[in-house]
């Protein structure tokens, strides 16, 4: 890609932003995401400019942020600037919340013509990234995408602290300076402690595992022999946007959803100047949660577990999920891109499992992937055509299962009036409704 200016020239602001509230997330932002952006590679590398870090709150979490240690270091390098949200009404989730300060930072990086670059407030990045970031702006690049799936809060941190990156059971921030602040983690570091430290949503992503995911929104294979994996994924951080590039700004995806729905694709559209990362090496992200939050089953099912009936079972599945409109077309295309996670120097091992990865996706999905001129048999596709129906239904019963507790609550609420949830449960019975039927769901 040619460069557009010169490495050293000034670049239009970069926005960071982040939406929070509550004290929990108030403490993982000040006590690991900021210090890890206070590693060398990342705000102290970003050069000039008049660049701001959104900070989406509520007036009582700004002042509480604004009193740390994490906070002060921060200025020394870039603008802290406050949006102020009010607090999540009763009934809202979290991720619809979100959107309220999404909505009001895009619109500001929008008029500012600046870059965006969004964080969550229990996530931590790799040493480098705002350095590469950086360089991609220049390049002219205008939205880097990291794939980003859910480790385990407990065992990360443990992993962390055994690696000599954390004091187990100790605050960073808490009375350091901004030395002490800092959190340098390399992508490699970041990976060694995450392969050991996946939410039980991530370890049902595993294609090999008997318990394969009903709604994957990834799958990852692990190297024979390595410390990594190769994931292919369809979700995606947004870590780099380009807002000079946007002419009309649809927030529209942000009334019901947060940054990972499809406001990237409604806004950016799905280019070759998009960029997904592909090595671990270059940017690495984790964002955890504890593993008693929404904890799935990882009890194995009887059907995986047969030799060919669990691999087709699977494939419907995938196949079923990438139809079902859940995820974009700028997320499904880029899902046959493999993405490196390793911790030690690669070998020849990791192209086998890139190739073998690759055989499994285009057996069940050889008709989406644009770049591709895989060939099947007629003879499977119309195969696949009853079986996909199957899928579906074992998709959709699974998720609705799973989610139990949580439609009865909420039939619970709209049986005593609330207009609201009953809106919402409609929509929940149209989207079951478009995915049995295989139509686009445009809702996430």
């Amino acid at each position: 890609m040619t460069l557009l200016r010169s490495p050293s020239a000034p670049l239009r602001p970069f926005y960071f932003v982040v939406v929070f509230w509550g004290e929990t997330f108030r403490n993982h932002l000040a006590d690991y995401c900021l210090p890890s952006l206070l590693a060398p590679g990342n705000l102290p590398a970003l050069e000039g400019g008049t660049h701001k870090f959104i900070f989406c709150t509520t007036s009582q979490d700004w002042e509480a942020i604004s009193e740390t240690a994490s906070f002060a270091a921060l200025r020394r390098h870039i603008e802290p600037y406050f949006i102020e949200i009010p607090p999540a009404p009763p009934g809202k989730s979290g991720c619809e919340h979100m959107g309220v300060g999404h909505t009001l930072a895009t619109q500001m990086a929008h008029r500012d013509r600046a870059y965006g670059i969004f964080l969550t407030p229990d996530l931590m990045v790799s040493d480098g990234t705002v350095a590469a970031l950086r360089r991609h702006a220049v390049a002219g690049v205008k939205v880097v995408l990291v794939a980003a799936l859910r480790f385990g809060e407990e065992p990360l941190f443990q992993r962390l602290a055994a690696l000599g990156m954390l004091k187990e059971g100790a605050r960073p921030s808490a009375g350091a300076d901004e030395r002490g602040v800092a959190l340098a983690i390399t992508g490699r570091q970041m990976v060694a402690a995450g392969l050991h430290s996946f939410h039980s949503e991530t370890q049902r992503y595993e294609w090999e595992s008997s318990c394969f995911s009903n709604v994957p929104a990834a799958c990852w294979w692990r190297v024979p022999g390595e410390e990594g994996i190769v994931l292919h994924s369809l979700s995606w951080a947004p870590f780099l946007c380009d807002y000079s590039e946007v002419a009309d700004h649809d927030t529209s995806a942000l009334e019901n959803w947060t940054m990972d729905g499809n406001y990237i694709h409604q806004n950016f559209g799905e280019g070759a100047d998009i960029y997904a990362v592909t090595d671990s090496d270059e940017m690495m992200l984790v964002s955890w949660a504890p593993l008693a939050d929404r904890p799935q089953s990882l009890a194995p099912n009887p059907l995986q577990m047969l030799p060919v009936v669990g691999s087709l079972l699977k494939g419907g599945i995938l196949r079923a999920c990438l139809l079902s409109g859940l995820f974009d077309a700028l997320k499904v295309k880029i899902f046959f891109v493999p993405v490196r996670w390793h911790a030690r120097e690669l070998t020849p091992a990791w192209s086998e499992t890139e190739d073998r990865a690759s055989q499994v996706l285009r057996r069940y999905a050889w008709d989406m992937d644009g770049s591709s001129e895989h060939r099947v048999h007629p003879l499977w596709r119309m195969f696949l055509v009853p079986w996909l129906l199957v899928a579906r239904m074992w998709m959709v019963a699974a998720e609705l299962t799973q989610y139990r507790s949580r439609l009865a609550a909420r039939l619970g609420v709209a049986l005593q009036g609330d207009r609201e949830a009953w809106a919402r449960i409609f929509r929940r019975v149209g989207i079951v409704v478009r995915r049995l039927c295989g139509a686009n769901v445009k809702t996430p």
